[in-house]
């Protein structure tokens, strides 16, 4: 569509935008691509006016970064909801886990979510892992054996 035009480009700001929750956009990654030089040079300009962070990247790059953003963001937010689902049918306050999730959230940004994975799944604590599936649904024991069968391969030997 825009093959018609001289100049064409892609302002991309990486978020999550939801109807009745505002956000700052100053520190709102935004990504940039266009054909000429001069036009990664206006769209750079604009972004640097909303955001402290700006980057030039190739439509390639944007593709793998944005499925890389559905692991981070949308596939979280997922087991998030499974979380708060478990909590509620088992009387127990979701509130609970907010120190957790942001604790987690800190780690990943602060040191390699590599490093900062624990749990069961990476000492391969069956004892614990066999009694959580039989506490969950079926949709759910098959996300939580993926994830952990997962884990288990990233860490590998390393206990």
């Amino acid at each position: 569509m825009l093959n018609k035009f001289e100049n064409q480009g892609v302002f991309y700001p990486l978020q999550t935008f939801s109807k009745n929750k505002k956000v700052d956009f100053s520190g709102i990654p935004i990504c940039v691509e266009s054909n000429t030089k001069t036009s990664t040079k206006t769209l750079k300009k604009l972004a640097s006016g909303i955001s402290e962070k700006v980057f030039e990247i190739s439509s390639a790059q944007r593709k793998s970064l944005h499925v890389a953003a559905v692991f981070v963001s949308n596939f979280v937010n997922f087991l998030y909801t499974e979380g708060e689902k478990i909590c509620k049918d088992n009387q127990v306050p979701f509130e609970i886990l907010h120190p957790l999730i942001l604790e987690t959230a800190s780690k990943a940004i602060n040191m390699s979510p590599k490093e900062a994975q624990t749990g069961p799944a990476k000492r391969k604590d069956q004892e614990v892992i066999s009694s959580h599936l039989e506490l969950l649904n079926e949709e759910q024991q098959k996300i939580y054996s993926l994830l952990t069968l997962s884990i288990q391969n990233l860490h590998g030997k390393e206990l």
